[in-house]
């Protein structure tokens, strides 16, 4: 589930990118930490396949927020 602070900053086509990105493709979702207002931030190092089949990495982060009781949203993907 996305916020709509994060609908209107991805387009449909872009999230299908990002979820969909190939066989050769991964990613690795690291420790978070809590900031202000039930927001929770983790880094996000995702791995494409680059020429001479060699990942190469890409820092990012992703920013989760509490939506409702026991209900989270992704405000901000990588």
């Amino acid at each position: 589930m996305l916020t709509e602070a994060a609908k209107q900053h991805v387009s449909e086509d872009r999230l299908e990118e990002f979820f969909s990105p190939g066989a050769d493709a991964a990613y690795e979702i690291s420790r978070g930490r809590k900031m202000d207002g039930g927001r929770y931030v983790f880094p996000v190092t995702l791995f494409e396949a680059g020429t001479g089949h060699r990942a190469r990495p890409r820092v990012s982060q992703m920013i989760v927020v509490e939506s409702s009781q026991n209900d989270w949203a992704v405000d901000r993907l990588p």
